[in-house]
């Protein structure tokens, strides 16, 4: 397949997937499954093949297998169950990364309520960043969707915050801060035996003119390298179609591989390596 003095060449996953002529899909899940070897190079952790290791690969597995396409996740029928697509997705190396578009609060929350339903029905923590003014609303939709909200709480499985305390803090937006922050949340609750977690934000902190605000399109590219090497984490990013500009909208559907929308939910533009 190969010639011997370009064994060692390492390849992307797009030049991996045409030389053995399969998807990048199947590619992540064999290295997923760890039944083909690969090396992260970068801060996003990117796979790099090694033309030898694919000649092997090649060597012990059947032609079905390398034309089987019945792992392709299916996007779901119905849009308020979202969970199940995700799952399928990660186990593939699709990150959980989601943005969902809304009007208004009572759609945001019927879009947003089967991933907290989801977390929080399997003892899995829920951080939700809100806007400062939505704390009591937020609280009063978890309590009338029958979520002890006070227990929650002091079991640390749910933190309400605002922009103020995540992404503006010191007055100010960082990507690479932000990012720290979210590792940081993912890892504390990796120390306690919780590797699954829901993060998730609304993103009209974007609105307020404060200094760094204009690498919010930049840090939600980084989100998806962050998710490739926490496959657990399903992060949730809140687009509200009133009050951001349309090429906010656009750039949310560039940077996010999933996108939930009022009436269905639909793959995002993002190419994942």
């Amino acid at each position: 397949m190969a010639d011997n003095g370009a064994r060692d060449t390492l390849l992307t996953i797009e030049q991996a997937a045409k030389y053995l002529s399969v998807s990048k899909s199947s590619l992540r899940r064999w290295t997923n499954e760890g039944r083909l070897g690969c090396v992260r190079v970068g801060a996003r952790r990117e796979r790099r093949f090694s033309k030898h290791e694919l000649d092997r690969f090649v060597a012990r597995t059947t032609n079905a297998e390398l034309t089987d396409t019945s792992d392709v996740p299916r996007m779901p029928g119905d849009p308020d169950a979202p969970l199940e697509y995700l799952v399928a997705c990660a186990e593939q190396g699709i990150p959980r990364h989601v943005c969902v578009h809304h009007r208004d609060r009572d759609e945001l929350w019927r879009l947003f309520r089967p991933y907290v339903d989801h977390h929080l029905g399997q003892d899995a923590p829920v951080v939700f960043i809100h806007d400062p003014d939505a704390t009591s609303d937020v609280r009063t939709r978890l309590a009338r969707d029958g979520w002890k909200v006070e227990d929650l709480e002091r079991r640390d499985l749910l933190r309400l915050r605002t922009p103020a305390q995540t992404y503006l803090r010191a007055g100010s937006f960082s990507a690479e801060r932000m990012i720290d922050f979210l590792e940081s949340v993912i890892l504390d609750y990796r120390s306690m035996g919780l590797e699954t977690v829901l993060i998730s934000g609304e993103m009209t902190w974007s609105l307020t003119g404060a200094k760094g605000v204009e690498e919010m399109i930049p840090y939600e590219a980084m989100i998806n390298g962050l998710l490739d090497r926490y496959p657990g984490a399903t992060i949730v990013c809140h687009y509200d179609m009133r009050r951001l500009d349309p090429e906010t909208h656009f750039q949310a559907l560039n940077t996010h591989p999933h996108v939930h929308l009022p009436d269905r939910m639909v793959p995002g533009y993002y190419q994942h390596h």
